[in-house]
């Protein structure tokens, strides 16, 4: 799409994301530089290597440590989206719910940007304590319901996510679609090394992970692999026993942070990816992106079978499901794949063939329209 003549700017707003997030940065930032000039303010380090597109600025907030600092954060996101210089601020954090409230008292355009069901997803929080997560879950939800009325609008990552927003008319659901790579990344099938990418948490079968590569190990202890991505400070001790129990834990990588685009130079050492989820609430209705990611990759995957996930990707998708939880099958779907070439090859054409019906281009143009309408000249 061409430049505005004179263009709008935008604010995209987390006050616990990191800047570069793959949603907030790589798809929609990105996306919307073509036609506004975009401000990123997301949590960030003095020396990240800040590589950023045309009619992007980015400001970075400390990382959130504590309450203190993240209602700090929340703060600055406040000064910054009173700025005129602004004409739509577009948050992604319910944490920044009263923000855009308060936003909205100044005439700001507000968009939230909803990217998980709130009230299933306190509920997997390991930091809540079990008896208050119903309760903590439909307070928080409730928050939103109240908030929908007076936001512009409402971008949801998921669509079964609509109906939680029944009453509000300005919505729509923008996936998390891959940009499709023009090939796949060569694979090394003969190489022994699994791949995890995402939030490393137990809701989300790492330790399931583990535990099946302590399987694989006690007859090739050369079977090892590369875990990437945050793990929250309550659950770090106990990966890192889980660890270090495997036959061989020096085969087990686990790395914190690496920036999207980087981590595909990881993919070419490993053979095989997972998405280990367990039956969760929050993940039956949901599309694991990091599923879209190792299709467009072209790196075959071992999946759990969700219902959703086995609606869409159960049949020539480049994947293996398991039954959530179920180690002994997420060991021999991985053990396939790592032994059998023929099957490796045909799961990695099934892969691309299947990514083109998940382009981000088609979501792209949803959120374009959706922009149009509240930043056009008659609004």
């Amino acid at each position: 799409m061409k430049l505005k003549s004179s263009q709008s700017s935008v604010l995209l707003a987390s006050s616990i994301h990191r800047w570069n997030d793959v949603r907030v940065y790589h798809k929609e930032a990105r996306s919307l530089s073509l036609n506004y000039d975009v401000t990123v303010i997301g949590v960030g380090e003095s020396d990240d290597n800040i590589v950023i597109s045309k009619n992007i600025s980015v400001i970075l907030l400390p990382f959130p440590d504590s309450i203190l600092r993240r209602i700090k954060n929340a703060f600055s996101i406040l000064a910054y989206g009173i700025s005129p210089k602004y004409h739509l601020i577009h948050f992604h954090d319910p944490e920044l719910i009263w923000v855009g409230l308060i936003l909205r008292l100044f005439r700001k355009k507000v968009i939230y940007d909803v990217h998980e069901d709130l009230k299933a997803a306190v509920k997997i929080r390991r930091w809540v304590p079990h008896l208050l997560k119903n309760i903590i879950g439909n307070l928080a939800h409730t928050v939103e319901l109240f908030g929908q009325f007076f936001f512009t609008g409402i971008i949801v990552a998921e669509d079964s996510y609509l109906s939680n927003f029944n009453n509000n008319n300005h919505i729509i659901s923008v996936r998390n679609y891959v940009r499709i790579n023009s090939s796949p990344i060569v694979i090394e099938t003969t190489s022994k090394r699994i791949l995890y990418t995402g939030s490393v948490t137990i809701a989300r079968g790492v330790g399931d992970l583990l535990k099946a590569i302590a399987l694989l190990q006690d007859y090739d202890q050369e079977i090892g692999a590369i875990i990437i991505g945050h793990c929250p400070t309550s659950e770090v001790e106990l990966f890192h026993e889980l660890k270090d129990t495997l036959p061989n834990p020096n085969a087990v990588e686990i790395v914190s942070f690496i920036d999207f685009e980087q981590i595909q130079s990881f993919v070419s050492t490993c053979s095989v990816a997972v998405v280990p989820l367990r039956g969760e609430k929050n993940y039956e209705y949901s599309i694991p992106t990091k599923i879209l990611d190792y299709m467009n990759w072209g790196i075959p995957y071992i999946y759990s079978r969700l219902k959703l996930t086995e609606e869409l990707f159960g049949v020539n998708s480049g994947g293996i499901g398991f039954d959530p939880g179920n180690i002994v099958q997420l060991e021999n779907a991985i053990h396939r794949i790592l032994t059998d070439l023929n099957l490796h090859k045909k799961l990695t054409i099934e892969c691309r063939n299947k990514i083109h019906s998940f382009n981000w281009i088609s979501e792209e143009a949803k959120l374009f329209s959706f922009y149009e309408t509240y930043l056009s000249e008659e609004n």
